[in-house]
């Protein structure tokens, strides 16, 4: 019998567990392995994502370099950031502290400036266009240039962690150039708007500041086209430190009605109103306070509700100034005596600096009217010797009385009707009237706003120095001197509506200037006009078109700028007829659509106040109605007047301000009839204007006089009760503090017009802008690209911008493309 041991089953065993614990090492080893490549490749990751975040950082950085640079000057050559000094220059080395970026493979580069669209002309911001529905530009022409940045940045991995990875990136900035008339309402500080009757705003409104909207009777409040500010958006009156500086009404009590009909646009041309559902959807949203929960709130309603045609702070809206001025800063301090206001905007309108002088700054010089007028005159209105400026800005003599003009080189020339003009009984341009009419809202000097009018601090009204500016004399020299004309077609006084065509001789010339020295732009220095603060300068016969250089439409510097240092009066009709069509969206509306052959006009001046058109009996040429100088320091004739308006507060009994004598008013068309004495101002008739206004005002609570500013509504000035209608049409600027006519708002003047006030198409769909209108700026990024180095594009992008470096010499112009392959890149982007 054969005996059988049993089969020992621990080797089997042994083997059975070291396949399964190898099995388990390889899928550890696996696990591990997946790990650590996982690890790697996401570390990785975060490198390439430092990387590319670091080469972004560094476009931006070059992108910051060249706005501020552009916001500081007015020319620039095609290659200006791509070659020389003013190429952007790479960040610090410790810009990239605790990164690990290798900083000396840190590059930057620019292109050269490109325009768009390339042919040149306007570049249009199609309001259609989707991509557009947030652009605070959409619906202006503009000027357009594009600039190419690329930029390249590599990080160092630790030890074992691979080699070195580099980004690269390319972006372009495009800066944009918008007329400052190409806004119905442009405020470079805090707007207020808050009109009694029905008020429709018809163009584009922006502010460098907050907007302040409100209604004080029935009637709506209407924004027809996009709306937007750099500060906020609040329903109410303005105030300061919590209390009211709302408007004052002409028996001196605070107004504080406010009505809820205040609509904004939407993207379809609806009104919506800003009152929804019993809350107001301002800033701050129904709360009690304004906080970054109820500006993320108001971002996203009126994103949703206007469809980018209201737009504030929330949205990220920009500053926009003309080059080299700088954003106007309220003082902050009213109270202390010390104006700490920072008004940089002012210089655009004051006479040049000498380059000697220690504040002299190039680029601010090419923004003053005084540098960039075709005509300068300088007029001393006062009974002493005085020195002016000449256009360069070196002094310059001038007796009591006495008018200088030059050309914009500083050359003398002669102004028909002037002692030594070599041909004499030339019509003068300008004439000084001492003590020629009464602003009443220019109160004399002795007189305290703080303080309750008493027989100590009594009110009274300024006696002004006119410097008088014939528009009718003034169009016969261009007509002679400019487009060789020899006639000039003219209204030739107030009583005719008829204009009738005059001839015009060698008398009528502006002697040593001619066509190739004009440029639409002329500017009046009214010696020490900001000390003296008791002269002004009017315009008188500019009813019809005013003068302007001969030729098409659009040909260069069409129509008419004057600007001066000092305030403003407008006489009568100004570029207009004066035949008034009302119709409320007619296409001859007096308001907002231009008369046949009307040339763009603008109006520049510390402050601009209308005066009424003059009118007569046409039986006794005796003057019935409108603005009469000898009559300008009396009341108007409604309203409650009391005898002791000069020396006690305003009250419901004491409404009105000014005198109540008899006195016997002048004409204005050299006849002298038998006319009878009043005691009070004519009422104002119907006035057209046609222009572009830029101007100063004086901010609510200026001095810490606890006082509105009159708001938007209020402007221009007025000094009469008017019975008819003021239509203006044109653009409202308002880009600084009044510095001469620097008084308060004040109501008890005037009762104001039945206003039609609206944006001149002239400026908006025509594109047409008067002489030398000041541009603004603002800047987008755009076509942001990752570059592929191994396709070549950086390389060549750098390579085409080395080539611009090494073979164009500083501030020379490009030949050849300016186009790179960040360009062609970017556009291949977008294709797909």
């Amino acid at each position: 019998m054969l005996y059988h041991h049993p089969r020992s089953t621990r080797g089997s065993a042994f083997i059975t567990v070291v396949i399964l614990t190898t099995v388990l090492f390889l899928i550890c080893a696996s696990i591990l392995g997946w790990a650590y490549t996982e690890r790697k490749l996401n570390y990785r990751s975060s490198l390439r994502l430092e990387a590319r975040n670091a080469a972004e950082a560094v476009a931006e950085y070059g992108f910051a370099q060249i706005r501020q640079k552009l916001e500081e000057r007015t020319t620039y050559t095609e290659t200006a950031f791509a070659v020389g000094e003013d190429a952007p220059l790479v960040p610090p080395v410790s810009f990239f502290d605790g990164s690990k970026v290798d900083y000396p493979s840190v590059e930057l580069a620019a292109g050269v400036i490109q325009i768009v669209p390339a042919g040149g002309g306007s570049y249009f911001v199609d309001p259609a266009d989707i991509s557009n529905q947030t652009h605070p530009l959409k619906g202006k022409y503009v000027t357009r240039r594009d600039i190419s940045i690329i930029a390249k940045a590599t990080v160092n991995p630790p030890p074992n962690q691979g080699g070195p990875i580099t980004a690269y990136v390319g972006q372009r900035l495009s800066f944009l150039g918008a007329p400052l008339f190409a806004h119905a309402i442009f405020y470079n500080m805090d707007l207020e708007i808050a009109p009694g009757p029905n008020m429709t705003v018809w163009g584009p409104v922006h502010a460098n500041g907050n907007i302040y909207v409100s209604k004080q009777s029935s009637g709506g409040l209407n924004f027809m086209a996009q709306v937007t500010a750099t500060g906020g958006l609040y329903k109410g009156f303005k105030s300061v430190n919590g209390s009211s500086v709302g408007p004052i009404t002409s028996n001196g009590t605070r107004e504080t009605s406010q009505n809820n009909d205040i609509f904004f646009t939407n993207g379809a041309g609806a009104l919506v109103n800003l009152k929804q559902s019993g809350t107001w959807r301002d800033q701050l949203m129904g709360e009690a306070s304004e906080t970054t929960d109820t500006n993320d709130d108001f971002r996203s309603y009126a994103s949703n509700t206007y469809n980018g045609n209201l737009q504030t702070k929330s949205h990220g809206i920009q500053t926009y100034n003309p080059v080299a001025i700088g954003k106007y800063v309220e003082d902050p301090t009213p109270d202390n005596g010390v104006d700490d206001s920072v008004n940089q905007g002012r210089a655009m309108i004051e006479p040049p600096t000498p380059s000697t002088d220690p504040s002299y700054n190039p680029e601010l010089e090419d923004q003053k009217f005084s540098r960039k007028s075709g005509l300068y005159i300088a007029v001393n209105p006062s009974t002493t010797a005085r020195n002016a400026r000449k256009p360069d800005g070196t002094t310059v003599s001038l007796d009591a009385g006495e008018v200088k003009a030059f050309k914009a080189d500083g050359t003398e020339v002669k102004l028909p009707g002037s002692a030594d003009h070599s041909t004499p009984g030339g019509d003068p341009i300008i004439i000084v009237k001492p003590a020629q009419m009464t602003d009443l809202r220019r109160h004399d000097a002795s007189f305290d706003n703080k303080t309750d009018r008493s027989a100590a601090n009594n009110y009274t009204g300024k006696v002004i120095d006119i410097i008088e500016v014939d528009m009718n004399a003034l169009k016969k020299s261009v007509e002679r001197s400019v487009n060789n004309s020899a006639s000039a077609t003219i209204y030739p006084n107030y009583t005719s509506s008829t204009a009738t065509a005059v001839a015009v001789t060698a008398a009528n010339a502006i002697e040593g200037f001619s066509a190739d020295d004009w440029n639409g732009s002329i500017y009046i220095e009214s010696v020490d006009a900001e000390i003296r603060k008791d002269s002004g300068v009017r315009l008188i016969n500019g009813r019809g078109q005013v003068a302007s250089k001969s030729g098409a439409a659009g040909v260069a510097n069409e129509g008419l700028t004057i600007a001066t240092n000092d305030a403003m009066y407008v006489l009568g009709h100004f570029n207009a007829d004066g035949d008034l069509n009302t119709v409320a969206n007619g296409a001859n509306n007096s308001a907002r659509h231009p008369e046949p052959n009307e040339r763009p006009v603008a109006l520049v001046a510390d402050a601009v106040t209308l005066l009424s058109h003059p009118t007569f009996d046409s039986s006794t040429g005796i003057q019935n109605g409108g603005w009469n100088d000898a009559l300008s320091g009396l009341r108007h004739a409604t309203g409650n007047w009391s005898s002791n308006w000069s020396t006690t507060n305003p009250s419901n009994g004491n409404r009105v301000d000014g005198a109540n004598t008899s006195i016997m008013p002048s004409t204005y068309d050299g006849a002298t009839p038998s006319i009878t004495a009043k005691d009070v101002k004519f009422n104002a008739p119907k006035s057209e204007i046609a222009a572009a206004f830029l101007v100063g005002v004086t901010p609510s609570n200026k001095n810490g006089y606890s006082q509105n500013s009159g708001g938007v509504h209020n402007l221009p000035r007025f000094l009469e009760h008017w019975t008819g209608t003021a239509a203006i049409r044109g653009s409202i600027v308002v880009m600084f503090e009044s510095r001469v006519a620097d008084e308060p708002f004040n109501l008890r003047v005037y009762g104001p017009p039945t206003r039609l006030w609206g944006f001149n198409s002239l400026f908006g769909t025509q594109n047409r802008y008067p002489p030398q209108t000041p541009f603004v700026r603002s800047y987008q990024r755009v076509d942001f690209t990752d570059i592929t180095n191994r396709e070549g594009d950086y390389a060549s992008a750098a390579a085409e911008f080395a080539d611009l470096k090494a073979h164009m010499p500083t501030g020379a112009g490009t030949t050849g493309s300016a186009r790179t392959a960040f360009d062609e890149a970017a556009e291949e982007e977008e294709e797909e």
